[in-house]
């Protein structure tokens, strides 16, 4: 019986607060001005004029008495994602619900207690539970702040209907834990977010709003805002409520509006709390979760004015959507509509954070994305993640540091030396070594091993010639083949893409599945027009030891996805031979023998990782000895860089019956002997020794000629050296 009165009362809650996707065209300005007095939630901006749009039913009345032209896209938007969600007899369907946030939260850092903090709350919520924090550092301590780590802020669900934008944070979060300390490329990346950057991540920001939809059936969940009781109703928008632009346009002050922004700047303890908490622990970056619209907004969204940093954030966001998300990217209150009080805006404002918000999923996946597009979402905003935790070390500066070139080795016997073009700022390098290497594909969009369903080839563009594959629409491109990622080894898949997308209606991706196709996740999204061929790379060793499907998927009729020289690798085994090499190159004085092929990766001392060079064969003949040059003569070599202003690589190679007697120093155009580099050479065999153009004290000296001189018994060699600052 108590379960029949629970259902009843749930349906009539529900039949009080139904929620309808409309149109509007505005018709002058006069009228659009009225429609925006309203402040309902919008959705989409297309590109004549016409505005999605939600409303509830005090706003849908208030727009039939205001006289609002508008047409119905969905009545009742909890009933229309009911009926496609399954969701499996759950009521979040595959999302978890607050309590199993909490859980996960708890087992997250019992799995992983060495680089996540215990889960913490910063404050409680206006219904008495707790805004639950977690920490993934290598300093982990959650209230410990290192001054020398960049912090990062990362929150999702501040809207209780947008639970995708909790699952994305929860992929994030679980994929830096899984990476951190493993061998390969994504290894790489994780442990050097979490070495040099503090993350705090709050996955359920508005946990009553959600708590208050979990009885409902799966998609019927429709609530917006928290539950402060207003007196007659309930909730305030917590993305209205923050301090800088409170109370303009895109808010309301009717609490029946789910824009409400409450009766003051921070009025909720949601948003107060974490105001507080930045008080003391100012985000760098602050990257906030929303959806949909498939479009990546930063401030203002109170003011058409562009911010101090309006460069930076054009900068930045370019990269993040290059990168991940492919999607239209711009201040909110120009690209999209004025949302007065919100996160972003407060962050940046008050904080100085580089602030971002995403609205994840395109039109078709709404605030309750069926099943299917809920798994696949999962991964979407992974890599604009890693952006700003990137980006943390420069945030004014954004810049990627350059992809390497490695010059062709081929065979070589000990010892050999791997040389490599430099970057263009400032950066150390790291030399990746691969075993058992073997491309899977090497495609040149002429028609290879796919199943294309509304793809083909076409010559109307292409990266390179004569062809490319062209979706048609709705479709998909399915790699006929799979690739399998061993246990200890990696992989890569790359190609090249070019678009005209509709933005927020259509979409195109490219998918991943590793349980043979039933279920895929975005890799990359593409959501824009980008009328330039570039470079989409995509690093595998995540999935070691899976087998990987690959497809690529358009959804829309007005989809144009080009894709052009699509190359598969993988390889056996891999491992970081250095992770600071101070110059471009790498001198091998022993190794064993056979094929190996190496990587490199460009280590901004700012951003971190660049994404690897291509990867060179080195066919490695152990005929002569380790540790002998082959002429058996003490030599000094070309220095490189030259002219150079920061560090020398200077080839040195010493007899055996030279070792430990051999005299290398720097000497200036007057003869004076500016610093003994013989320390780095003492023993026999080949070397590399570093000079950083400073004295024996450490002082940099003017810039100029100078000698590298080598004397030993038999041999006196000088290179010059050009210094230039």
């Amino acid at each position: 019986m108590k379960y029949i009165i629970l259902m009843l009362f749930v349906s009539m809650i529900v039949a009080g607060n139904q929620y309808s996707l409309l149109n509007y065209k505005p018709l002058g300005d006069r009228e659009l001005t009225r429609f925006l007095s309203i402040s309902c939630e919008i959705i989409h901006v297309y590109d004549d004029g016409s505005i999605d749009f939600v409303a509830n039913e005090y706003e849908y009345d208030i727009l039939l008495r205001a006289g609002i032209p508008f047409t119905t896209r969905i009545d009742d938007l909890g009933r229309f994602y009911s009926n496609r969600c399954d969701g499996g007899g759950r009521n979040t369907g595959i999302y978890m619900t607050w309590s199993e946030i909490s859980t996960w939260m708890n087992d997250l850092h019992n799995t992983y207690p060495d680089i996540t903090s215990s889960p913490t709350s910063i404050g409680e919520t206006i219904e008495c539970r707790p805004q639950t924090v977690v920490k993934i550092s290598a300093n982990n301590s959650f209230w410990e702040d290192d001054p020398t780590l960049p912090n990062c802020w990362y929150d999702a669900l501040i809207h209780a209907r947008e639970p995708s934008s909790m699952r994305n944070l929860r992929f994030f979060m679980q994929w830096l834990c899984d990476n951190y300390d493993r061998n390969g490329f994504c290894g790489l990346q994780a442990t050097y977010v979490l070495d040099n950057r503090e993350l705090w991540c709050l996955p359920c920001n508005n946990v009553d709003g959600y708590v208050y939809n979990e009885p409902f059936s799966y998609g019927n969940g429709m609530w917006r805002k928290n539950r402060r009781d207003n007196g007659g109703s309930y909730g305030v928008d917590l993305n209205r409520n923050w301090s800088v632009g409170w109370g303009g346009a895109g808010s309301s002050g009717n609490p029946s509006s789910d824009t409400y922004r409450g009766t003051g700047p921070l009025s909720e303890p949601e948003a107060s709390n974490i105001d507080a908490f930045w008080q003391d622990y100012p985000p760098v970056q602050m990257h906030s979760t929303h959806t949909y619209g498939n479009i990546l907004i930063y401030p203002w969204g109170w003011t058409d004015d562009p911010t101090t940093h309006a460069s930076q954030y054009d900068t930045q966001g370019e990269i993040m959507v290059q990168w991940g998300t492919g999607e239209l990217h711009g201040p909110s209150a120009q690209i999209n509509y004025y949302s007065s009080g919100n996160t972003r805006d407060h962050s940046y404002g008050l904080y100085g954070a580089m602030s971002w918000n995403h609205e994840t999923g395109a039109g078709f996946a709404g605030f309750w994305p069926s099943d299917t597009e809920s798994f696949k979402l999962s991964r979407r905003n992974l890599r604009s993640y890693l952006v700003t935790a990137f980006l943390a070390g420069c945030p004014l500066d954004p810049h990627v540091p350059d992809i390497p070139v490695i010059d062709e080795i081929g065979p070589v016997s000990i010892p050999f030396t791997i040389n490599w073009n430099m970057a263009s700022m400032p950066a150390t390098y790291a030399l990746q070594e691969l075993t058992g290497y073997e491309v899977l594909l090497d495609d040149d969009g002429s028609g290879g091993p796919f199943n294309m369903n509304n793809w083909s080839t076409t010559t109307s563009q292409y990266h390179s010639s004569p062809s490319s594959y062209l979706s048609g629409g709705t479709g998909t491109m399915t790699w006929t083949e799979t690739a399998v990622i061993p246990e200890n080894g990696g992989g890569r898949l790359s190609f090249w893409a070019y678009y005209d997308i509709p933005v927020g209606s259509c979409q195109g991706s490219i998918e991943v599945s590793d349980d043979g196709g039933d279920n895929w996740y975005y890799l990359q999204t593409f959501g824009r027009t980008d009328l330039n061929w570039r470079l989409s790379i995509h690093e595998l060793d995540e999935w070691q030891g899976d087998t990987l499907s690959f497809r690529w998927e358009t959804t829309g009729g007005l989809c144009d996805l080009y894709i052009d020289d699509i190359l598969v690798e993988v390889w056996e085994e891999n491992e970081f031979v250095d992770l600071d090499i101070p110059v471009n190159s790498y001198t091998f004085t022993e190794h064993e023998s056979g094929e190996f092929w190496f990587r490199v990766v460009t280590m901004d001392p700012d951003f971190g990782p660049s994404w690897p060079s291509d990867a060179v064969l080195a066919q490695i003949d152990l005929g002569i000895s380790p540790e002998v040059h082959p002429s058996g003569h003490t030599s000094l070599g070309h220095i490189s860089p030259n002219p150079v202003s920061g560090m020398a690589c200077i080839p040195v190679t010493i007899s055996k019956q030279d070792a430990g007697s051999v005299d290398l120093a720097i000497y200036d155009l007057s003869g004076r002997r500016v610093v003994d580099i013989s320390s780095q050479i003492n023993t026999p065999g080949a070397h590399t020794a570093y000079w950083n153009c400073t004295d024996s004290n450490g002082s940099q000296g003017p810039g100029g000629l100078y000698f590298c001189v080598l004397n030993a018994s038999r041999t006196h060699m000088t290179r010059r050296a050009i210094v230039v600052w």
